[in-house]
């Protein structure tokens, strides 16, 4: 602890804890190191053991960022450039792993676990690339846009950036968000609705500015398009380059990628709702439309991710630059600990609820509900015939 108090007294050493999260997307690649090193491929479940077992473990003796060492530090211009260093850095780290992971996977036949530890790990190593897509989209250069893209390419979700950005930040805590859980919902049947939803509202947000700007929906100015194209490029040369075969390890990476980002969306707004106004909109999200995490762990392996009340509240603030707030809803473990609990919707719902009903002191008309949302989608058809008699009458 005094060591803790030390490091957090200096901000220069405070910036350089980062460096550990450069280690996480090319965990996938430790296993495989030790399995060619020792000639024993079961090596490949160490990182799968440490994302689902050491990271909880890690989480709950290290505890709370209590001294915030992945906080605001003093010289804020001189450092500037090292963190945005820090979240690019990771592109070669990303293709890296992926990349080496298909040479491993196609190098001869394994036992069908090894496919399977191959496939969990690194499409953990690919969820966490999604991760560095999301801090990088957020940014408005140029630059950070490519490299937002390209980052989320493996996974196939060039998509995201807009997504993320003009729907899901737009209609968080909504029923117009298909990317918060209602109170109740499970994991699977949130699954359901997040990820084609997610496609949906992008496609969505580029047609309309294709049409806005005067260009075709099926340009390549189209961001959905293009992502598309770039991997479906991107995942053809992986086919040429190792055969086939290596499509069933992408497919697995990517599955599990993209129920990573599920996980995270799944537990992020559980049953939390904006209030409206008087004409029916809805209030700007604020921090307490989020569940926050300040585990220590937890936000060094996600860029300060866990803090998504500061997040949310205020989307274009760097990782580095975060709060913790004490009076927002709170998860009662780290994320890893959070996802595994969520594959067992009685558990989950066990776990969960109960916070749920004490942020609003058990007043069910302030936590988004199926009920909720039925009867929002019932009075919006009503306004919208409302407003089309009207001007059927006036014509």
């Amino acid at each position: 602890m005094a060591f803790i108090e030390t490091l957090s007294a200096k901000p220069e050493w405070k910036r350089h804890l980062w460096l550990i999260s450069l280690t996480f997307p090319t965990t996938p690649l430790l296993g495989i190191g030790l399995a060619l090193a020792t000639g024993n491929p079961h090596w490949v479940w160490l990182p799968v053991l440490m994302f689902y077992v050491l990271v909880p473990a890690l989480d709950y003796f290290v505890g709370n960022d209590k001294y915030d060492l992945l906080g605001l530090i003093q010289d804020e211009v001189r450092s500037s450039q090292f963190y945005k260093f820090m979240v690019h850095a990771m592109l070669p780290a990303i293709y890296l792993t992926w990349i080496g992971g298909a040479w491993f996977f196609t190098k001869q036949a394994w036992p069908w676990d090894i496919y399977l530890a191959l496939g969990l790990s690194h499409g953990w190593g690919l969820a966490f690339a999604i991760n560095a897509g999301h801090e990088t989209g957020h940014k408005t250069d140029k630059v950070s846009k490519w490299f937002a893209l390209l980052m989320l390419l493996p996974s196939f979700y060039g998509h995201f950036r807009i997504e993320h950005n003009m729907g899901h930040h737009s209609d968080v805590a909504t029923p117009r968000d298909h990317a918060t859980s209602r109170f109740g919902e499970s994991y699977y049947h949130f699954m359901g609705r997040e990820y084609p939803g997610a496609w949906k509202r992008s496609w969505n947000i580029e047609c309309k500015r294709a049409e806005r700007k005067g260009y075709s929906r099926f340009s390549l100015k189209n961001e959905v398009v293009l992502s598309t194209v770039m991997a479906l490029a991107v995942w053809g040369a992986m086919i040429a380059i190792f055969g086939l075969g290596v499509l069933a390890y992408m497919l697995l990476a990517w599955f599990v990628s993209a129920t990573a980002l599920t996980s995270q969306n799944y537990i992020a707004h559980y049953g939390l709702l904006r209030a409206r106004r008087a004409d029916g909109k809805f209030l700007p999200c604020e921090p307490h439309h989020s569940w926050n995490c300040n585990l220590l762990v937890t936000n060094l392996t996600s860029f300060n991710l866990a803090r998504h009340s500061d997040h949310h509240a205020n989307p274009s603030r760097h990782y580095q630059y975060l709060r913790q707030f004490q009076e927002v809803p709170a998860l009662p473990y780290g994320y890893m600990l959070m996802f595994l609990i969520g594959y067992v919707p009685p558990l989950f719902r066990k776990v969960m609820n109960p916070l749920v009903l004490k942020n609003v002191d058990g007043d069910m008309s302030k936590v988004l509900t199926d009920e909720y949302v039925r009867q929002w989608e019932a009075d919006q058809k009503a306004a919208n015939f409302t407003n089309s008699k009207a001007q059927y009458v006036s014509i």
